[in-house]
């Protein structure tokens, strides 16, 4: 297993999207990862094992109630007050089961909701997004390839290294490292399957009737087998005749890649261009269609929209005059009169005045009979329109025009080369081989499907005989039974013993060799035994005399400890990625220095090592640095509650540069 890259989105301290890219090339195999206690080393590791196990990774078997409670402590608070609901974990890594090599991106989400947590699963593999039916095999393969006690197993944290040494627990440690590493512990879990079911007492059952229904089950067995047969030599002839057609295509590509790269580079330049400049006309074409559908009309009516504009103030003002004359009766005029001491024969006169001020200049016929809500409407668009310029649409027109003539020269450009230059022959090649792939796939997938229910089918058949032929022969059975799985037990336990044997000889003579290299006390330590029983470290000079464990300092039983750890790993041949955790605090400047030029290059595809600057300072960072493929320094902003990912190692870098 290989880690690609993680993404965090509002994980612990990481506050908002960051991202980790692991990625090793050539020969420099590190990821240095700097930062000082409680910056959010432990949160990446802990975030790497979640986002691979979800549930398993802390012990559950389902997404109970506990495991959410978990979750739920880990979610960055500063996201959870606001109600952001934006929790993610993204890891990209690749798997290689059986030589075939497989990438996957993997997204982990929880959604809280009425306080309550949900988490939602995908995973994409090759670039295929997995089924639900498929989501359950990954799970197996990964608990088979890489298990959660396995991914814990390649941590080299620094305090538990140091707790197993103190505490004389290297033999227990080895025991169950080897067990896992070399998948010994099947074979247990194995043996005490067989006991249990050996010492099961079966009661005898004689039943003629059932002899006809176990007639008729073998006839539908063998013609289900039969179907099965010949699906499986279909679907291999399928799998055969698309791995044909992908190395042609990969062939092809090669040989296009090694001497195309400019054409291919060229090429992607242009489509970049034309993706870019169909946004932009997509976006005016956009605004280009909202002004047509909505203010253009009115822009068209401009003096039809004044002159409503001036209907709807006049029937207003039509409206308040009609009001006022039917207030205006005799007695309220009167009443006016009165008050300001004029005669009774003037109050038509008053009436009319005070009418002829409200009343529009011309003979007004009521049209619209607008209410306030619809003038408002008109007196806004008035707005609009007194404010259009039509140079901006006309802009846009004129911009949209250029970037068509733009996107027609480079649509030439390519199809000119696409179809002349040297490699359109490849390129039409390896279109066809795609082609014929995805037609594979789609007759694989469907073959597959089929062959899943043929099995199914199978196996409810084969269940059904299990239960007719128990029920004949239990008595028979239950004596067989005990012996022959007696046998088994017997064979998987000289098995495990053999294959123990012969991989703890592998072990150490390769933890022996990497000990004497990093080891200060040059020829002190010329063997490693391990006795296969009792894991028991037995150390020898050059004379074949025992040496006393007790006799090496504390930071020697550390560099033992790694050295059989590493070994066993190397001798299960196992591709995993080695997670290093504050390891190298303990040991002198001799020992440190050692294990940085020797053990860390030694270790496989992928090393990433977490680190304090002083225990990777500025002497011992020079000698790694030929090693290193990324660096990152975890910086926490108090402030803020949250920490930033530097895409660099500590700031002494740089004095070590300069030097």
């Amino acid at each position: 297993m290989k880690i690609n890259e993680i993404q965090l989105t509002n994980i612990g301290a990481y506050r908002g999207s960051n991202t980790f890219d692991f990625r090793t090339v050539n020969d420099k195999n590190v990821i240095l990862i700097g930062g000082e206690n409680g910056a959010g080393k432990t949160t990446l590791l802990n975030a790497i094992k979640l986002g691979l196990f979800g549930a398993y990774a802390f012990g559950f078997k389902t997404e109970s109630a506990d495991y959410y409670k978990r979750v739920k402590n880990i979610l960055n608070n500063e996201a959870k007050k606001i109600n952001e609901n934006n929790f993610r974990i993204k890891l990209e890594f690749t798997l290689i089961d059986g030589y075939e090599k497989t990438d996957y991106i993997l997204y982990r989400y929880w959604n809280i909701k009425n306080e309550s947590l949900k988490e939602t699963f995908e995973i994409i593999a090759n670039g295929k997004h997995l089924t639900t039916y498929d989501k359950e095999l990954f799970h197996a393969k990964l608990k088979e390839v890489m298990p959660p006690q396995l991914l814990d197993l390649c941590l080299f944290d620094g305090e538990d290294i140091s707790r197993i040494v103190n505490e004389d627990l290297l033999s227990d440690y080895l025991r169950k490292l080897s067990k896992v590493v070399f998948n010994l512990d099947l074979f247990e879990v194995l043996e005490l399957d067989l006991e249990s079911y050996s010492n099961q007492n079966l009661d005898l059952k004689k039943m003629e009737s059932i002899e006809k229904e176990l007639y008729e089950l073998n006839n539908t067995e063998k013609t289900i087998k039969k179907d099965i047969n010949d699906l499986t030599t279909q679907l291999n002839e399928y799998k055969l005749k698309r791995q044909e057609f992908q190395d042609s295509y990969n062939n092809e590509k090669l040989l296009f890649d090694t001497n195309g790269g400019l054409v291919k580079a060229e090429r992607e330049n242009i489509l970049n261009q034309i993706h870019t400049l169909e946004q932009e006309r997509k976006q005016n074409g956009e605004l280009i269609k909202e002004f047509v559908s909505t203010l253009l009309p009115f822009v068209l009516g401009a003096n039809l929209l004044g002159k409503t504009r001036k209907q709807l103030a006049d029937e207003e003002s039509l409206h308040l005059h009609d009001q006022l004359e039917a207030k205006l009766s005799a007695e309220a005029l009167t009443d006016i009169l009165k008050s300001i001491s004029s005669p009774e024969h003037n109050q038509e006169v008053l009436k009319n005045k005070i009418l002829n001020i409200v009343q529009p200049e011309e003979n007004l016929i009521l049209i619209h009979d607008a209410s306030f809500s619809e003038s408002s409407l008109i007196e806004n668009m008035h707005m609009k329109v007194s404010k259009y310029d039509k140079k901006d649409i006309l802009n846009i027109i004129e911009e949209n025009k250029v970037k068509l003539k733009s996107l027609y020269e480079l649509r030439s450009a390519l199809k000119i080369n696409d179809t002349t230059n040297e490699f359109s022959e490849m390129i039409e090649k390896m279109e066809k081989l795609q082609k014929a792939i995805f037609d594979l796939d789609s007759k694989i997938k469907e073959s597959e499907e089929k062959l899943v229910e043929f099995k199914s089918s199978y196996e409810s058949t084969s269940n059904a005989l299990h239960k007719i032929h128990s029920q004949l022969k239990d008595n028979e059975k239950t004596q067989s039974s005990f012996l022959e799985s007696q046998k088994i037990i017997t064979l998987s336990k000289r098995f495990r013993q053999i294959q123990l044997k012969k991989k703890l000889q592998e072990v150490q003579i390769a933890a022996t060799t990497m000990l004497r290299r990093i080891l200060r006390k040059q020829n002190y330590i010329s063997s490693i035994q391990i006795d296969e029983n009792t894991y028991d470290i037995i150390l020898l000079d050059s004379n074949k005399d025992s040496i006393e464990k007790t006799t090496l300092s504390a930071g020697e039983k550390q560099i033992l400890l790694i050295s059989l750890i590493w070994a066993i790993f190397k001798s299960s041949g196992r591709k995993v990625p080695f997670i290093f955790d504050t390891l190298l605090g303990r040991l002198d400047k001799t020992h440190k220095t050692a294990v940085l030029q020797y053990f860390i290059p030694n270790c496989g595809q992928q090393a990433i090592i977490l680190s304090t600057d002083s225990e990777i300072d500025t002497e011992h960072y020079e000698i790694l640095k030929p090693f290193v493929s990324k660096e990152y320094m975890l910086e926490f902003n108090v402030e803020y509650k949250k920490t930033k990912i530097i895409d660099h190692y500590f700031p002494f870098k740089k004095i070590g540069e300069s030097v």
